[in-house]
């Protein structure tokens, strides 16, 4: 399947997404697939966050702990999940409020093997 069908397969499927990218962590967007309406700047959210993956990986390694696999982060009016295809790549996924936390990772999860194999 490709990237952008898995995004639209996930966005589409939890409830009050916004939507979602796979960005590299050089901060290049591979694809995103944003709802229609939405005004929220993926690619700006998504290269903040590579340098915030980076700092915990940095952290992690110092506590002795592998990286992190996942990071959830709940803003007032957006949850971002933000989970490591590899060393190289990740997918997040955003919405509008925590309502379809479970059904997000659950469906990032269900596809992260898949991505995985195209890298």
């Amino acid at each position: 399947m490709a990237f952008l069908e898995i995004l639209q397969q996930i966005v589409d499927n939890t409830k009050d997404s916004r939507g979602g990218l796979i960005m590299g962590m050089d901060g290049i967007v591979v694809e995103e697939y944003i709802k229609e309406d939405e005004t929220l700047d993926f690619q700006n959210v998504g290269v903040e966050y590579t340098a915030l993956i980076r700092s915990i990986a940095d952290a992690s390694q110092n506590l002795g702990f592998e990286g992190p696999e996942q990071i959830v982060v709940e803003y007032r009016d957006t949850t971002l999940i933000v989970r490591n295809i590899n060393q190289d790549y990740f997918i997040m996924l955003a919405i509008k409020n925590s309502a379809g936390i479970g059904k997000g990772r659950f469906l990032i999860r269900k596809n992260i093997l898949g991505l995985s194999k195209e890298f």
